[in-house]
């Protein structure tokens, strides 16, 4: 597995990305994304270069993923753009200028000018696959680089304390009405999805190909989104079991759209009447689970 051409060369370019990928991989075993800014901190942190205005570093990430399109070809096996984990600080997710490797992994290269929506979908779904990827050692010693040594100070900050999740202690009674009630007032208000999207109605009781149930399920040509509800009634422990419900829909939503040959423009939420403590807020927030609270008493 030699050094590709795409990684070979003295210009600031190709010497940039052969310094850029250790850092990448460094970022893909520890399930970490990066910013433009991050990035530009971190080499000159270990000088290995000096200041640039960061959107030049499309040009060494554009040069990472042509490398691994070359390998791709030789090898003969997929390998995620791992290119696609230099972000926007703001969006969270990478440029336009990523969309070819984006639309190229997930073979949609027929596909037209990526909306936000949809490159965010693509983007998310990747980068899953970035950090499950195990060949990345691999590829860093075909190429002759050493790996990163020590880590990223800038990303390795302060996490919610290490609690494993509570297991039990969840309702498991019938369904109470007033979780029946939001249901179906979920159901007919997709405004709340605050989505750029026209849903109608959503659909209850919906059946995933893996026999799951989600409560809602908001459809349209242009993505959905899937709705765990949880009622005024919820404890602590079955607000908690909600946000891993949505991790798990989430991933059942995008692998049937992949499935059905689609951009997997899927994303599921937790709608609550109850207030997440902070604890349950952080957790959310650290699974990537949007929440949105709605009142008791709607009119």
């Amino acid at each position: 597995m030699p050094l590709p051409l795409a990684l070979q060369g003295d210009r600031w370019t190709e010497y940039t990305a052969r310094n850029i990928l250790p850092m990448l991989v460094w970022c893909a075993k520890h399930g970490k994304k990066i910013t433009y800014g991050q990035l530009d901190q971190e080499i000159q942190r270990r000088q290995l270069g000096h200041h640039v205005n960061v959107v030049v570093y499309g040009h060494p990430a554009g040069a990472i993923g042509n490398a691994l399109l070359e390998t791709e070809a030789a090898i003969g096996e997929k390998i995620p753009p791992i290119n696609s984990l230099v972000v926007n600080a703001k969006s969270g997710i990478p440029g336009a200028g990523c969309d070819y490797y984006l639309k190229t992994y997930l073979a949609r290269r027929n596909s037209k000018e990526l909306t936000d929506a949809q490159r965010k979908s693509m983007a998310e779904d990747t980068i899953e696959e970035i950090w499950r990827y195990q060949g990345w050692d691999e590829i860093l010693k075909g190429y002759g680089l050493k790996a990163l040594s020590g880590g990223i100070p800038a990303l390795e900050s302060n996490r919610p304390s290490k609690q494993g999740p509570t297991k039990g202690g969840w309702s498991s009674e019938p369904e109470s009405k007033e979780h029946a009630a939001l249901k179906v007032w979920v159901s007919m208000n997709p405004n709340i999805l605050k989505s750029k999207i026209p849903f109608k109605n959503g659909i209850t009781e919906w059946l995933y190909a893996s026999a799951d149930r989600v409560d809602v399920m908001f459809e349209h040509v242009d993505g959905c989104v899937a709705v765990e509800v949880k009622s005024i009634k919820s404890n602590d422990a079955d607000l908690e079991r909600g946000i891993y419900q949505c991790v798990k829909y989430q991933s059942l939503l995008r692998a049937e759209l992949k499935a059905a040959g689609v951009i997997p423009n899927g994303h599921a939420i937790l709608v609550t009447e109850r207030q997440l403590p902070e604890p349950l807020v952080q957790l959310a927030d650290l699974l990537g689970v949007r929440v949105v609270e709605v009142p008791q008493k709607r009119g």
